[in-house]
């Protein structure tokens, strides 16, 4: 038996899995947990001062007390049980810190990495400057900004207002989040470059040091027209989902839940995830910018740099 576990990204927390529950086959068991400081569990309390600005993420070789105390908090939920095979499986924001706690917890056998690049921004995707706007946005007016994020990272879905409208029904009633894990999450965002951690990643250069920690068995999933990576990191993706953007759980969660166990399977059974060549590619497109047209109102959320609180 596999014991898969799902960890959530910015500002959503573990019910946004709630789609998959009746995709999973026999052979796993899966447990959808919250961060610290999400879905009514209590935010880290140590921290580090500096966390706030800086994420749990440093630009230096030392690990930042945030990380080590997040490590800390989920190490007891994180850990294998009875010796049995566990995959980790990390959703956007959920991906890089998935990553990063690989380094101070017992390694998963695996870790399936949803929706998010070896970074978070990109020159040709979310700029550094658009995350600093919304950022600042965020500071402003915390509530308006986290609900404009809900909107925006839905319009690469087929029906961005229907993906909404299952979005708030899941996440009914709102629990909200502890707004100093969200300006924490949000720095990570801006910080983290788990590149090194991947084993190298084609055409990226860490800015990372790196170290001898033996490289965990990784694959990498997202939808074909998610809004938030670019073109070049969906391309280097192992395996895309057409007709799914940032949120395939709620647009195709039987492909998603099939593709995490096929995957986690794989890794297990060759000790190592598929890196050199992408997995099946759902449906007949290549992935387009441009081959996929959506209504002013679908639209009306573009992206971080469009809010202004």
């Amino acid at each position: 038996m596999i014991r898969l576990i799902l960890l959530s990204g910015w500002a959503i927390d573990a019910r946004i899995w709630s789609p998959l529950a009746s995709h999973w086959g026999t052979s796993v068991t899966v447990e959808a947990i919250d961060w610290p400081g999400m879905g009514g569990r209590p935010a880290l309390a140590d921290a580090g001062a500096s966390d706030a600005d800086t994420g749990l993420f440093q630009q230096q070789a030392h690990p930042s007390s945030g990380l080590q105390t997040l490590a800390k908090a989920m190490g007891p939920s994180l850990s294998s049980r009875d010796g049995e095979p566990v995959i980790w499986v990390g959703w956007s924001l959920g991906a890089l810190q998935a990553a990063a706690l690989t380094r101070h917890l017992p390694a998963p056998d695996g870790l399936v990495r949803l929706g998010m690049g070896p970074t978070f921004c990109h020159s040709n995707g979310v700029t550094t400057s658009a995350l600093a706007d919304f950022r600042a946005a965020f500071r402003r007016d915390p509530t308006r900004a986290r609900e404009h994020f809900l909107r925006w990272q839905l319009s690469g879905e087929p029906s961005p207002r229907d993906a909404l409208r299952r979005l708030r029904t899941l996440l009914t009633p709102d629990i909200g989040a502890d707004h100093a894990t969200l300006e924490q999450g949000l720095a990570t965002l801006a910080s983290a470059d788990i590149g090194d951690l991947l084993g190298g990643v084609p055409g990226h250069v860490s800015s990372q040091a790196t170290d001898n920690a033996t490289p965990v068995p990784v694959t990498s999933l997202c939808g074909a027209t998610d809004p938030l990576l670019a073109p070049a990191v969906r391309a280097a993706m192992d395996e895309r989902f057409e007709g799914a953007g940032h949120c395939p759980m709620l647009s195709q969660p039987a492909r998603l839940a099939e593709a995490i166990q096929r995957h986690a399977l794989r890794m297990l059974d060759k000790g190592k995830a598929p890196t050199s060549c992408r997995g099946p590619h759902y449906g007949d497109r290549e992935d387009d910018d441009t081959d996929r047209e959506a209504t002013d109102a679908d639209r009306e959320v573009q992206g971080f740099d469009e809010v202004t609180p």
